[in-house]
C-alpha cells in the first residue's frame, strides 16, 4: 500500500503549479516562464510538471535544456515521467503531481496559458486559510475557473482533486453548488488554437472530449458523474461547516428546490455553460441552458 507521507509533513510553500503536457516542451516552457517572471516569490512557489514517458523529445528537451537554466535560476522544479494515459485521463496526472505537492494552493496551469499579472502568487496567497475555489479571469470570461486553484485540503477531503477528465467544470461545478467559487485579480491568456488562432497542433488536435453524450456513464453530464459530484459537494460543505464557515446553498438547494446553479448562472451572463440536474424521476440530466 502507497501512503502519502506529505499529508505528516504539511505544507512548505504557498502555491504549488500543476503542468500536465505532451508535445509541447517549447511551448510549456514559454507558459512556466510566464508564471516565474512575474512572481514575487518563487522560493515560495513550487513547479511540477508531468510528461509521457514516450514522449522522448518533450522528456529530452526538459532534461537538457529546460531543468539546467531553471536550476541556475534556483526554482524549485519538479518533472516526473509517467507511463501515457492519453487526454480522457487528463485529471490522473493532476492528482498525480497534486497527491505529493507541498503547495498551500494547488493551482492548475496549462501549456498553452501565458500569465500576464504582476505578483500574482501575492495575490493568492492572500487567500490562504480559506477553503476556496480561486478563479483567476481569462479572456473569454468564461464562469469556471479555467485554471482553478484549490486548497490542499481539497485534496486530503476528497483523496482526490478532480474525478473527470474536465478538471475545470468538475472543480467549477461543485465550487458553484458549495457557493465557494472566488474571483481574484489574476489575469492570464489561454493561447488555445480556437481563441487565438494559435498552436494549431497535434496536442491541440487529438483532446477527446468525455462531454456530449449524457448516456455514457463518463461523461461529465452522466447521471453518474452528477451524482459522484453532489457527492463531493456534501463532503465539503460538511467540512466548512465543521470549520465554521459553512452557508445554507447546497442545503437549500436539496431541501427546498433552491437553483443549485443560481450562482453559476449569475456568473455567465454571455450563456458559456450548459449546466444539468437529474430528473428525480427518470434519473436522466435535465439541461438548463444553452451551451456556448
Amino acid at each position: 500500500m502507497e501512503l502519502d507521507a506529505s499529508a505528516l509533513t504539511g505544507t512548505t510553500v504557498d502555491i504549488s503549479v500543476l503542468l500536465p503536457t505532451r508535445g509541447r516542451g517549447k511551448l510549456a516552457e514559454r507558459s512556466l516562464l510566464s508564471l516565474i517572471d512575474r512572481a514575487k516569490d518563487n522560493t515560495r512557489i513550487e513547479y511540477r510538471i508531468a510528461l509521457d514517458n514516450d514522449d522522448k523529445e518533450s522528456v529530452d528537451y526538459f532534461a537538457e535544456t529546460v531543468m539546467p537554466a531553471f536550476k541556475e535560476r534556483d526554482l524549485n522544479f519538479v518533472m516526473v515521467t509517467t507511463p501515457p494515459i492519453g487526454y480522457q485521463r487528463l485529471n490522473e496526472y493532476v492528482n498525480y503531481l497534486g497527491k505529493y505537492a507541498q503547495g498551500r494552493w494547488l493551482m492548475f496551469w496549462n501549456d498553452d496559458a501565458i500569465m500576464e499579472t504582476d505578483h500574482w502568487d501575492e495575490i493568492v496567497a492572500t487567500h490562504t486559510d480559506k477553503f476556496r475555489v480561486l478563479r483567476m479571469q481569462e479572456q473569454t470570461e468564461h464562469p469556471y475557473a479555467i485554471f482553478p486553484i484549490v486548497p490542499k485540503e481539497w485534496y486530503y477531503l476528497l483523496g482526490t482533486l478532480s474525478t473527470h477528465q474536465m478538471s475545470d467544470a468538475q472543480i467549477s461545478q461543485i465550487g458553484y453548488m458549495c457557493n465557494i467559487v472566488e474571483n481574484i485579480d489574476v489575469h492570464c491568456t489561454h493561447d488555445r488554437f480556437d481563441l487565438t488562432g494559435n498552436n494549431n497542433d497535434e496536442t491541440y488536435n487529438n483532446r477527446p472530449q468525455l462531454q456530449g453524450n449524457p448516456e455514457n456513464p463518463k461523461d461529465l453530464n452522466s447521471p453518474h458523474q452528477l451524482q459522484s459530484r453532489f457527492e463531493q459537494a456534501i463532503r465539503i460543505m460538511w467540512y466548512l461547516n465543521k470549520i465554521g464557515d459553512g452557508n445554507d446553498h447546497l442545503q437549500n438547494s436539496l431541501q427546498h428546490g433552491e437553483d443549485v446553479w443560481k450562482y453559476l448562472k449569475a456568473s455567465d451572463p454571455n450563456g458559456h455553460t450548459s449546466v444539468y440536474s437529474v430528473d428525480k424521476e427518470t434519473g436522466k440530466p435535465v439541461q438548463s441552458n444553452e451551451d456556448e
